[in-house]
């Protein structure tokens, strides 16, 4: 009994070191900020204010745009997504424009891109939200090509597909000027560049920032009345709640992984590791020696092999970071940044339940075309991106 205790206790430490790393570096300067920022999203964008411009009577060329960076204007995960796609498909958006929007969605979350750049470097951050904007596109034109827009919109089973509800309700926009919402969403978002600046000292940070929240607070208070706040913290709230346990939980089991990856490569979890020059403790470079071989440069296995990993695995909002920084060791220099952005790519879009209500809704030949659609452009564009860098 003693011995398993004595095991088992580096073990939940180590969960617990690996959880609080990113606590101290990572949560209050970046991800809230980006809540605050998917709250306001959420709440001053709506859903329907996409479906108004993806729907049967939207120009093409308009919806396929709109479509592909439609995850910014959301913020949504990939389970949010389904329902929406779902409700898009039946409502007579076409198989390209409504599985633009299916990638886009979650592959582009505000979140994520912007976790995604604290945590594991600008140019990844970038090249993610680059590349996932030229997939959706893609990925629309080509199942537009291989099935034509005049799609049935039935399930596999002959039933109606998946929806929200099924009931249709006018689009309910705040009405602001422009340079108010415009306004409102710089303000957070230069919040957000200068909080998580590492290139900025604490001093002249909070000289920058004083006169941004007092910007924020004049528009809050001159522009938008008490239900529009509300809402705006409801939906911050929401996201809060929704993502950040998963996150604690999910990166506390990858220094789990860790620990035990470590013992069984005969390190003490906790113990001090150097590599590259740097010192890491051993949990959070054993992963990455296991799989360095596979992962530590760009090649077609590597990022083939990532972007099948991405596609099965579920990946609750964010998760995705932590496991490529710490658990196949990219911030370590174990994994290559072209495998890496192959995980990022094809991780938040798909998973195996995922899968199974896209089937649902768009039937067997075209999931299936959707989802190797979605592996084989994550793969290539980790190829490229590994070879530029």
């Amino acid at each position: 009994m003693a011995a398993t205790i004595d095991l088992l206790v580096p073990v939940v430490r180590a969960g617990i070191d690996e959880t609080l790393s990113y606590l101290t570096l990572h949560v209050l300067t970046c991800l809230v900020p980006a809540f605050f920022i998917a709250g306001g999203i959420s709440a001053l964008l709506s859903d329907r204010f996409v479906t108004k411009y993806l729907g049967a009577d939207a120009k093409k060329r308009h919806a396929y745009a709109i479509a592909s960076v439609s995850g910014v204007a959301l913020a949504v995960c990939s389970c949010t997504i389904l329902p929406m796609f779902a409700g898009l498909y039946k409502k007579g958006a076409g198989i390209g424009p409504a599985t633009a929007f299916l990638f886009s969605g979650p592959a582009i979350n505000v979140l994520a891109i912007v976790f995604t750049a604290g945590v594991l470097g600008l140019p990844l951050g970038a090249a993610r939200a680059f590349f996932a904007v030229a997939m959706a596109g893609a990925i629309g034109l080509t199942m537009a090509f291989a099935f034509g827009e005049g799609d049935e919109v039935e399930s596999p089973d002959g039933s109606e597909a998946v929806t929200d509800g099924g009931t249709t309700t006018a689009v309910t926009e705040a009405e602001h000027p422009g340079w108010v919402t415009a306004s409102f969403f710089a303000s957070m978002v230069a919040i957000l560049l200068i909080a998580a600046s590492g290139l900025i000292s604490l001093p002249v940070k909070v000289a920058l920032l004083a006169p941004l929240f007092a910007v924020l607070c004049y528009l809050l208070w001159a522009h938008f009345d008490r239900r529009e706040i509300d809402q705006w913290l409801e939906e911050t709230w929401f996201f809060t709640r929704s993502i950040f346990p998963l996150l604690l939980v999910g990166t506390f089991v990858i220094g789990v992984i860790g620990a035990i990856a470590a013992l069984a490569q005969g390190m003490a979890p906790l113990e001090q590791v150097t590599y590259g020059g740097e010192t890491f403790a051993a949990h959070q470079v054993a992963p990455g020696m296991l799989t360095r071989s596979v992962f530590g440069e760009t090649t077609l296995l590597s990022t083939g092999l990532a972007s099948v990993i991405g596609a099965i695995l579920y990946m609750p909002t964010l998760l995705e970071v932590p496991i490529v920084g710490s658990l196949f060791g990219y911030t370590q220099g174990m994994m290559d940044a072209g495998p890496a952005l192959a995980l990022l790519l094809a991780g938040p879009s798909l998973s195996l339940p995922n899968m199974m209500v896209i089937w649902r809704t768009i039937g067997t030949k075209r999931t299936a075309l959707y989802v190797g659609l979605v592996a084989i452009a994550a793969t290539l564009a980790g190829l490229l991106w590994g070879t530029l860098v």
